[in-house]
């Protein structure tokens, strides 16, 4: 049924116009509307937010398959809320967002799995909401990468999942609120107690066991979103 899904989405997607947009490059500004909304084809493309000071201060990633910017979309928001930035080179559609609509409409098993991907991103942007709120730098970084091992990971070995974005030290400030220095001795101590490993041109790697140990809740650990 999923891949059925999955088909019947890509054979609705296949005539409308693909545009290239090379990391780095913004899609879409804050207080935009839009023209068209967009479906993710390939790449990753990052959700956030700039402070009064100028900083950024991420809200999410978008992956493949993936619509945005949702509120537009649906019609609760008269323009984009946040920055949409390519993280990545990415392949985007451009969907009118009322074509999409009605093939949600018309089709009750998309409607599902879109509705069964926004509260699998509620629930991530909940766990996010939990990182932020401890109040040790350590924390902050640990429960951050389990949201993103969650969201964002794939597994390579039944105790090892892979984080599929190249993110940097100052990524993991601006996900935090912590100082970029702050951030890179703490990411560095957990490498050093085997809960991750990263290297400077190679994606993060987290212990899956060690990690739920350090997270220190069992419930938060039980969490399932991708894998």
């Amino acid at each position: 049924m999923v891949e059925q899904t999955a088909d019947r989405f890509h054979e609705f997607l296949k005539d409308y116009v693909i545009k290239s947009f090379k990391k780095g490059e913004i899609i879409i500004f804050q207080g935009e509307a839009p023209r068209t909304a967009y479906v993710i084809k390939t790449g990753v493309v990052k959700t956030y937010n700039l402070n009064s000071n100028g900083d950024e201060k991420p809200v999410g990633f978008n992956t493949e398959n993936d619509i945005f910017p949702a509120p537009w979309t649906f019609y609760k928001a008269p323009s984009a809320l946040y920055y949409y930035e390519a993280l990545t080179d990415s392949q985007l559609y451009h969907v009118p967002r009322d074509d999409y609509l009605k093939f949600l409409k018309t089709h009750p098993d998309e409607t599902y799995a879109q509705l069964e991907h926004m509260v699998t991103d509620h629930l991530g942007s909940m766990m996010r909401l939990n990182a932020l709120q401890h109040s040790r730098a350590s924390d902050k970084l640990i429960y951050t990468l389990h949201y993103l091992a969650l969201s964002q990971g794939h597994t390579v070995s039944p105790d090892e999942v892979e984080i599929g974005l190249n993110l940097t030290h100052q990524d993991f400030a601006n996900l935090t609120g912590l100082t970029r220095e702050t951030a890179a001795t703490e990411l560095n101590k957990l490498k050093s107690l085997g809960v991750i490993e990263y290297g400077k041109h190679s994606l993060y790697r987290v212990k899956v066991k060690k990690l739920n140990q350090a997270l220190n809740d069992q419930s938060i650990a039980e969490v399932k979103l991708n894998f």
